[in-house]
């Protein structure tokens, strides 16, 4: 995520000349000269409060980064999150501004439990995870995450233990917390909830989830389809790095094969190359030469 959004300068440009162009047309065809002059100055002051929020959105941006990254944040995600360790150095530096910047414009709210900065660190961490090698990403498309206090059912029942976590397509993420925490506690069991959660979000495409990541088009996107068909054939008859819930469906393949990803990267090197290279070369990101670099075995 960058300080300024790109393209935010050439839209603000065209949507205030829009604005002035439309003011003139429309308040010329309602009531003549005198219209398009009134239709002229609300373009322009259309115009103008498009750039104060552009620029108050950047300045908030810069805000959230002017400190430095504090350092009980860095620490407690040395000690709790094994991928944030595994990093090199420059891409550390760059999960920690995604991670400022994430907390700065995406609303998390707790449900019967409150949002504490842990927990809004751990929701921050999982998504930015799988940006991370997306300088210009922005999770447009999450509206909010909410924290549950404990698993819950289709009507949202807490105390269920059916679901830990959520993806709605209109951008809505619900995840449990103790799933979560767990997810942190546990980095090598291939499972982690938010990754999980927040991949269905890459998912989304037009209202819409179909199992192929937002972005695979054309010829990868049908190597994608076909390497999870293969895949999921294989969750079905024996044992796989992936998770046994892939075999549903293409949809909960995408989430349980990125879960496993980050979480077993070596592993899912070793059996099931082709989905690590498609998910390597989609994430920009390579996690089993980062555990390779750091002496790391399976």
């Amino acid at each position: 995520m960058r300080v300024e959004r790109p393209g935010d300068r050439r839209f603000a440009r065209a949507g205030g000349i829009l604005a002035v162009a439309a003011g003139l047309l429309v308040g010329s065809a309602l009531a003549g000269v005198p219209g398009a002059a009134a239709g002229l100055i609300a373009g322009l002051l259309l115009g103008v409060a498009l750039h104060r929020v552009l620029d108050h959105r950047t300045a908030r941006r810069r805000a959230a980064l002017a400190a430095p990254f504090p350092g009980e944040w860095r620490e407690f995600l040395l000690e709790a999150y094994d991928h944030f360790e595994r990093l090199p150095e420059d891409w550390r530096r760059r999960f920690e501004k995604d991670l400022r910047l994430f907390l700065a414009e995406k609303r998390i709210t707790g449900v019967g439990i409150e949002a504490t900065e842990e927990l809004r660190l751990l929701v921050a961490a999982s998504a930015v995870t799988l940006s991370l090698g997306w300088p210009d990403y922005e999770w447009d498309q999450l509206t909010e995450v909410l924290l549950y206090a404990d698993n819950f059912d289709r009507d949202y029942a807490v105390g269920d233990s059916e679901l830990s976590g959520m993806a709605h397509p209109w951008g809505t993420v619900i995840l449990s917390v103790p799933a979560l925490r767990q997810s942190f506690e546990h980095p090598d069991d291939g499972y982690h909830v938010g990754v999980h959660e927040f991949a269905h979000i890459l998912d989304v495409d037009h209202t819409h989830f179909d199992g192929i990541p937002v972005g695979f088009y054309g010829a990868r996107a049908r190597e994608w389809v076909e390497a999870a068909e293969r895949e999921m054939r294989r969750l079905r008859r024996g044992p796989s790095a992936f998770d046994d819930y892939g075999a549903h469906d293409p949809v909960e393949f995408l989430g349980v094969a990125v879960e496993a990803f980050f979480e077993l990267p070596q592993e899912v090197r070793r059996r099931h190359r082709e989905v690590y290279s498609l998910l390597s070369a989609y994430f920009g990101q390579d996690p089993a030469a980062w555990d390779d670099a750091r002496g790391l075995d399976e």
